[in-house]
């Protein structure tokens, strides 16, 4: 059975009052309609949807509850569940409220879903407000008792993307312990990992795993000089194909804007040093935020 999943990343759809991240040129949202006529318009017919993280950038309850409005009716038009996941711009507290309709989220937003003859894991790769990303123990645990029962191969979606070979200039910025997962994984039922988060595309293979990172809804970057990063309007999802036990993927670029709109410069490409992460992780547990 040919099973076909969407996958749409870093849409950081501008919050109420604020201008659109980088000096974007078209609006966020107005890209984000763009993929989803152009789903429509291609009769693509996906069997699920994935918005893999950074959903609103730092976005309040309101934003969520209009992207929870917008996805539903998307959800209507197209006939295909939709699925999202938190990316490090995304806000958790706004999130649960807005989206889920929930006070709080007191673990990480993971999620396992059983789809034709495929296991999905949805992973919570956000590691307090910072930029790159963690999975704790305890999810790790959970992911591998998870795996145990597995009776279908099965695939990861992850805002971060592992350090492979494409990204040894971003492990400032993915996940930090890939290692972690890459143990927990090994000899499961795990085939792949799809993830986004750079905001261009790459794909490797990690002691035999397909890692593919989708570019983003939003805007692109070119990273090729490794400490000045330079961002381009930019729009392109993927659509990904399974089949028995092959996996293909398809990357669908809608628009490239031909202008450098900002720049951003990286004076140390190397992995974040662990006592930040934990900060930041309990910061987050500690943090007594305000929604409004």
């Amino acid at each position: 059975m040919q099973t076909k999943i969407v996958q749409i990343s870093d849409t950081h759809l501008t919050a109420l009052g604020a201008k659109p991240m980088h000096h974007q040129q078209i609006r966020p949202e107005e890209k984000l309609r763009m993929v989803f006529d152009d789903i429509a318009q291609t009769r693509v017919r996906p069997d699920l949807i994935v918005l893999s993280g950074d959903l609103i950038h730092e976005g309040g309850v309101d934003d969520y509850a209009h992207l929870r409005q917008l996805l539903a009716a998307e959800k209507q038009l197209l006939g295909a569940p939709i699925r999202v996941i938190l990316g490090n711009h995304d806000r958790t507290a706004a999130f649960c409220r807005g989206f889920l309709d929930i006070f709080a989220q007191k673990r990480p937003y993971d999620q396992h879903v059983t789809l034709n003859d495929w296991d999905i894991y949805l992973l919570d790769t956000k590691c307090g407000d910072i930029e790159p990303g963690y999975l704790t123990a305890a999810q790790l645990t959970w992911l591998q008792a998870e795996l145990a029962h597995a009776t279908h191969p099965g695939i990861i979606f992850m805002h971060h993307p592992l350090a492979g070979p494409a990204l040894q200039h971003m492990r400032y910025s993915v996940l930090q312990n890939g290692e972690d997962l890459l143990r927990v994984i090994d000899h499961s039922s795990i085939c792949a990992i799809f993830s986004g988060h750079t905001h261009f595309a790459s794909s490797s293979v990690i002691n035999g795993m397909l890692n593919v990172v989708a570019d983003s809804t939003a805007y692109h970057i070119d990273c090729s000089n490794h400490h000045v990063h330079r961002i381009y309007d930019g729009t392109a999802y993927n659509v990904i194909t399974l089949n028995g036990t092959s996996i293909g993927v398809e990357q669908r670029p809608l628009y490239l804007g031909k202008e450098v709109i900002n720049t951003i410069q990286v004076p140390n490409t190397d992995f974040v040093d662990p006592q930040v992460l934990f900060a930041a992780m309990a910061e987050q547990e500690e943090r007594q935020e305000t929604v409004k």
